[in-house]
C-alpha cells in the first residue's frame, strides 16, 4: 500500500504600500485594513489599523519623493545575501567592513539631514571621521545596514 503525502501551501497575499524617500530610503508598510491618506501642508499622514489598533505614521513631505502601493505574496522568500558587517568606531573615526561594495553610506543627523555620504570600496568597507560632529544621536544607514550612534 503507497501512502501519499502532500503539502499544501497557503498563499496570502499583504497590501504593501512603499515610500520613497529622498535619502534613497524605501519603507514598506504592510496593511490589513485600506489605509486613509490624508495631506497637510507638511506632511503626508497614513492612517489604517493593525491588529485591531489605529496606527498613524507621517513622513514629511520634503523628503518624500513617491509613494505606490503593491500586493505582495507572504509565502514568497528573496535570496538573503549572508554578510559579515562589521562597526567600529575608534578615535572618532567610525570603520565599516564587510558591507556591499560600491555602495554610499550616508551620515544623518536626529533631524533626518545629511551630513556625509561615503562611498565602499570594492570590498564593502569604508571609514570616516566623527570628530567634527557635536554631542548627539546620528544614524549611520546605507542599502543594506544601519545603525543608531551616540556620541558623548
Amino acid at each position: 500500500m503507497a501512502l501519499l503525502l502532500t503539502t499544501s501551501v497557503a498563499v496570502r497575499s499583504q497590501n504593501v504600500m512603499v515610500v520613497h524617500l529622498k535619502t534613497g530610503t524605501v519603507a514598506e508598510l504592510a496593511f490589513k485594513y485600506k489605509p486613509v491618506i490624508t495631506f497637510t501642508d507638511t506632511d503626508a499622514v497614513l492612517t489604517t489599523v493593525v491588529n485591531g489598533r489605529e496606527v498613524v505614521v507621517s513622513y514629511p513631505l520634503e523628503k518624500l519623493t513617491k509613494f505606490t502601493f503593491v500586493t505582495k505574496d507572504l509565502t514568497a522568500v528573496e535570496e538573503v545575501e549572508e554578510r559579515n558587517v562589521q562597526f567600529l568606531i575608534e578615535d572618532y573615526t567610525v570603520t565599516i567592513t564587510g558591507a556591499k561594495p560600491d555602495i554610499v553610506v550616508r551620515l544623518i543627523s536626529s533631524d533626518g539631514k545629511q551630513l556625509g555620504a561615503y562611498k565602499t570600496d570594492k570590498d564593502g568597507s569604508v571609514s570616516f571621521s566623527i570628530a567634527d560632529l557635536a554631542n548627539g544621536t546620528y544614524i549611520i544607514a546605507s542599502e543594506d545596514i544601519t545603525f543608531k550612534i551616540l556620541k558623548k
